[in-house]
């Protein structure tokens, strides 16, 4: 096994959507440019336990930098890819679970049905679209959310990071999260992401939180460091 190194998205009127806007933040191998059209199955077994991303985030309102994580693959299944996601300076950490096409399955006390719906669907192509709907569980709460999601391809772009140089899709997202209980509680998110099929991950993610169609938060990542496990 070789390893190849490179250098070096919260206030709200209630606690699940703190928690869901956590879970937006923190929370697809190796495939080279001749695999960027090319139909799921030739890269759905790429990713690798190992694999690992590091990440610097950023309030895009005040410009202030937040946390800097990493995500690191510590278990593959068929169906499942588990990662840890770990604050610099911290040593607790966080399970993540995705399946392949790196939609989340179940992130802290969230469990989404049957996942969150802002993964990929290969093969990437510009202009592509894709929707999909879930329900999200709040395990300590009991809280249930329902949201509506709307991927597309926008574009391809050439990203510098202080990771290096990406050929990515450019990945647009808005979701529309609504409390059953409460159908007034509309919150909406517009994602942005770099998908850079090189590292099997994003380079860089937005994520606009809006509540009631009023801006309440505005976070960035961008990753700084990578390692492969091939």
């Amino acid at each position: 096994m070789s390893t190849h190194t490179h250098r070096p998205l919260l206030s709200t009127q209630k606690p699940y959507v703190t928690l869901l806007c956590l879970a937006l933040l923190v929370g697809s191998a190796l495939w080279s440019d001749t695999l960027l059209g090319q139909p799921a199955d030739q890269a759905s077994d790429a990713v690798r336990v190992g694999d690992r991303w590091v990440y610097d985030t950023k309030d895009e309102i005040t410009g202030f930098p937040k946390a800097t994580y990493s995500q690191v693959v510590t278990e593959v299944s068929p169906k499942e890819v588990v990662t840890s996601v770990t604050n610099r300076g911290q040593n607790a950490s966080s399970l993540v679970v995705y399946d392949h096409d790196w939609n989340r399955i179940e992130q802290s006390n969230i469990r989404f049905r049957p996942n969150d719906g802002r993964g990929i669907r290969l093969p990437l192509a510009v202009g592509k679209e894709w929707r999909a709907e879930y329900e999200a569980r709040f395990t300590q709460m009991g809280a249930t959310t329902k949201g509506s999601v709307v991927n597309k391809v926008v574009g391809r772009e050439t990203v510098t990071t202080p990771a290096g140089t990406f050929d990515t899709f450019k990945i647009e997202t808005r979701i529309q999260d609504i409390n059953a209980s409460d159908p007034s509680q509309l919150n909406q998110y517009e994602n942005v992401m770099w998908f850079a099929p090189q590292v099997n991950h994003w380079v860089r993610r937005k994520l606009v939180t809006k509540i009631r169609n009023r801006t309440s938060q505005s976070f960035s990542e961008e990753l700084t460091d990578f390692s492969r496990n091939f």
